[in-house]
């Protein structure tokens, strides 16, 4: 039975952003989750949770937003075959930077990282590892206020096998992205 991860992240509610895209609500509330990923910068979780639909059991790491937050920086998630290291990014230099990611994944034995901070969702298979940037899923600037493009990923996986949708719209149009992944020993490979 396939395993359905919803990704998200970069909320900034209420300082930047009050609700998510009504499409996005939509399908989210639609949708049968097992899990959800939360790469941080909720800003305040009540309101952030009361801007989405219910959601199912979280794993959820502070942001450089998440002022007093009681979660970790970062945490390991095992999902089938695939052990994925959840963190929010701020600890890297520059923003997003993927070869630190893969220096720290290899440290710790891990096939996947899923980051935010930088406000793009991004979908990059390095070196035989895979990175996942949700973006900002109420499409949140980095700055004070303002909106960019919103977007979140969804994961189904089953066994060795990964599907990563990646939902982003510019508030006219939303888009789908769907790419397919296996895990073979220890290296992650595209196989759609």
């Amino acid at each position: 039975m396939p395993y359905r991860v919803l990704v998200l992240g970069d909320m900034h509610i209420p300082s930047r952003r009050d609700a998510i895209p009504d499409d996005f609500y939509q399908y989210i509330n639609d949708s049968q989750y097992d899990m959800a990923l939360i790469t941080g910068d909720l800003v305040r979780e009540s309101d952030m949770r009361a801007a989405l639909p219910p959601l199912p059991r979280c794993f959820i790491v502070t942001g450089n937003m998440d002022f007093g937050s009681s979660y970790n920086f970062h945490e390991q998630v095992q999902v089938d075959s695939f052990n994925i290291l959840l963190l929010h990014g701020t600890q890297l230099s520059p923003r997003g930077n993927i070869e630190q990611l893969w220096e720290i994944l290899q440290h710790i034995g891990g096939d996947i990282a899923i980051h935010g901070h930088t406000h793009q969702a991004t979908i990059d298979l390095y070196k035989d590892r895979l990175f996942l940037n949700p973006g900002t899923i109420t499409g949140a600037t980095g700055g004070a206020g303002g909106r960019t493009n919103a977007s979140f990923i969804e994961l189904i996986v089953n066994d060795n096998q990964m599907c990563v949708i990646l939902h982003s719209t510019d508030w006219r149009v939303v888009k789908r992205t769907e790419v397919e992944y296996q895990k073979q020993k220890e290296r992650i490979k595209r196989i759609s």
